[in-house]
């Protein structure tokens, strides 16, 4: 699904030195996105985004340095160029979901073993998509999932670190019961939808929340 702010991810690997030797901003959230998007706000009060972001950071930073000291100058390739960092902040658990973007941020400084910039505020950015969400419910119509298209209400850009994005669908499943099963189901439907063209940027992951905002699903894009 071509989108014009994204790039090919192969093409990360041919700066991947570059990437290694300038440091990561763990401040930076990137540019402003054009259009008709507009912004999600993030769950926590405002007066403790400074602090939730900068222990994001920080946890994500120990972490990257742990993978750094335990897999060696292969394993920043792995983080940076291909998406390690990402992935691993959806499980990270609390200490990435305040912003996940901080964590990313930090775990690329600290595999890159970049001196550590703690953020000055919030570092993930979210928005919204709806032209995205009606293309994505017009495929899903056309196929025996089509019922799904009735649960999916939002869909949002999420900006985690410069060019790194994920994808997040919020639906009206509940947190308890059967529908984390449901949840995964439409995960991977937006994958196999996913035409994997990510024009300007890297869309590393896709995550499905429910009513209450948790996490119910995650697949890779």
């Amino acid at each position: 699904m071509r989108l014009s702010r994204y790039r090919p991810r192969l093409a990360l690997a041919a700066t991947m030195l570059a990437v290694l030797a300038i440091p990561a901003c763990g401040s930076e959230s990137g540019s402003t996105q054009p259009g008709k998007s507009s912004q999600r706000p993030t769950h926590g009060p405002v007066k403790d985004k400074k602090k939730v972001a900068q222990d994001a950071y920080t946890a994500g930073y120990n972490r990257g340095r742990a993978v750094r000291d335990a897999g060696g100058k292969g394993s920043s390739v792995r983080e940076v160029v291909w998406g390690g960092c990402t992935r691993r902040a959806l499980s990270a658990g609390q200490e990435a979901e305040g912003d996940r973007g901080a964590w990313v941020s930090g775990c690329l400084d600290g595999v890159s073993e970049n001196a550590k910039h703690l953020p000055s505020s919030q570092v993930t950015k979210r928005t919204n998509d709806q032209d995205l969400l009606e293309r994505f419910k017009a495929w899903l119509s056309g196929t025996d999932k089509r019922p799904m298209t009735a649960h999916v209400n939002r869909l949002a850009l999420v900006e985690l670190h410069r060019s790194d994005y994920d994808i997040e669908l919020t639906t009206d499943y509940p947190s308890t019961g059967d529908d984390h099963s449901a949840a995964t189901d439409l995960a991977q439907s937006f994958v196999t939808w996913w035409d994997g063209d990510d024009g300007d940027g890297t869309t590393w992951n896709v995550v499905v929340r429910g009513t209450d905002g948790e996490k119910l699903a995650t697949d890779r894009l």
